[in-house]
């Protein structure tokens, strides 16, 4: 099998340090998935995060909200193309605001005419998701081939924890096509949170189903 993305990042962080005041500093660290993180820290609690926090996406702001003793709180807001896609509150662990992502498709078991569904909603930018799954999935052997287009389908088992249970990938190039399971040993996936689906009140089991275009070449 061949890797999908041609270049991985290290995920390895490295902190840089801004004056912000007497009391405090900003601290700049690669948080994995090409985020950078510019946060808050008390020159009194070094390396504990407290305070206002920026993410960065290749240079283009991503999400902005507060920290206290190293943990999220709050409101936090995200953005995707510089306007606001979702407000997420910490403390209440609830999506306050959220733009549905149409190109997204779900699927879940035994719902009935006239149910109450809300889907589910991955916290944060989906940036890092995308850049995970691209880069752990890999092209079967038998459809591999340079300068190919792939259409590539990731479904994404949530359970109603909001927790990533199971990552399927299915490849289509021409008339072949193949689907097989993604296993990641380090569990990387447990990353990510979601608000899980909800029907009639009730947080239930689903599917969220992303598709991307991916190509081989040389």
């Amino acid at each position: 099998m061949k890797t999908l993305a041609s270049l991985l990042l290290s995920l390895l962080c490295f902190s840089a340090f801004a004056q912000k005041s007497d009391s405090t500093r900003i601290r700049k660290s690669a948080i994995g998935y090409d985020l950078i993180e510019e946060s808050t820290e008390l020159k009194s609690k070094p390396h504990i995060k407290n305070g206002s926090a920026e993410v960065f996406f290749h240079k283009k702001l991503v999400a902005t909200g507060l920290y206290k003793d190293n943990e999220r709180v709050g409101r936090w807001r995200f953005f995707n193309r510089d306007s606001l896609s979702q407000v997420y509150n910490y403390n209440s662990k609830k999506v306050e605001y959220n733009v549905p992502d149409t190109t997204i498709n779900y699927n879940i078991d035994s719902l009935n005419q006239g149910d109450k569904v809300l889907y589910p909603v991955k916290i944060g930018t989906m940036n890092n998701l995308y850049w995970y799954l691209t880069s752990t999935a890999r092209v079967p052997e038998e459809l591999f081939q340079k300068n190919t287009d792939y259409k590539v389908t990731f479904f994404l088992n949530i359970n109603k924890l909001g927790k990533i249970t199971k990552l399927v990938v299915d490849y289509k190039s021409e008339n072949k096509s193949k689907t097989y399971e993604i296993v990641d040993q380090a569990h990387r996936y447990k990353d990510f949170e979601f608000s899980p689906a909800i029907v009639n009140g009730n947080a239930v089991d689903s599917q969220m189903i992303l598709k991307v275009m991916a190509r081989i070449g040389y």
